[in-house]
């Protein structure tokens, strides 16, 4: 890669604003992985918390014995609460560029959220976890946060006013795919999944 992946961490959660009081992105149950999703989720957590992910045993339970976890979709939880900065910045002329900064970051790795939506499922699911349709909510929510790169670079045809009109759209049904991937996660009696899949509904 031309840049190293903690830069590239970096200059997205620099874009995209993702504020420690908002989202409290902090360590993370998944099961711990010698891949690049394991070293790009532990360094976005440590940069946006200053806390480094713990590594995780190799026992823990799976299928009908695993329990839903708030703390192992909590980087989902954080991408949702994120894009309300997105928001801002696509409907203010003046951070338009900036938005689309995190948006170009966003897609050096566009299937990164997809594929952690697929790990948190196949913790409950051990077959095929990659057709449930919840990984398809996050894989839908990330396909339109993409989207947005050509949008701004005039690739729908619209004039500037009209392609950050239609980029929020974009934004805030993505949040509205991540809300119906958070109600149907099986975490239950959390305040912030709650509030947050009541103020974005798809």
């Amino acid at each position: 890669m031309k840049i190293t992946l903690l830069s590239l961490l970096l200059s997205y959660v620099t874009s995209f604003q993702i504020a420690p009081g908002t989202s409290r992105i902090s360590n993370t149950a998944l099961q711990a992985t010698t891949d690049r999703r394991q070293f790009a989720t532990q360094s976005l957590l440590t940069l946006t918390t200053g806390l480094a992910a713990p590594q995780v045993s190799s026992a823990f339970a799976r299928g009908e014995n695993y329990v839903p976890k708030f703390d192992d979709l909590k980087l989902i939880y954080g991408l949702g609460t994120s894009l309300d900065n997105l928001v801002k910045k696509l409907s203010d002329e003046s951070t338009v560029e900036s938005g689309l900064d995190g948006v170009r970051m966003f897609n050096r790795d566009p299937n990164f959220y997809t594929g952690y939506a697929k790990n948190y499922i196949s913790k409950s699911i051990l077959r095929r976890a990659d057709e449930d349709p919840r990984v398809g909510y996050i894989r839908s929510a990330s396909t339109l946060i993409g989207s947005i790169e050509s949008l701004l670079q005039g690739g729908a045809g619209l004039v500037e006013k009209d392609a950050s009109k239609e980029a929020v759209k974009r934004v805030e049904k993505a949040q509205g795919y991540i809300a119906k991937f958070l109600a149907e996660s099986g975490v239950e009696g959390n305040a912030d999944v709650d509030a947050y899949v009541k103020k974005h509904p798809l």
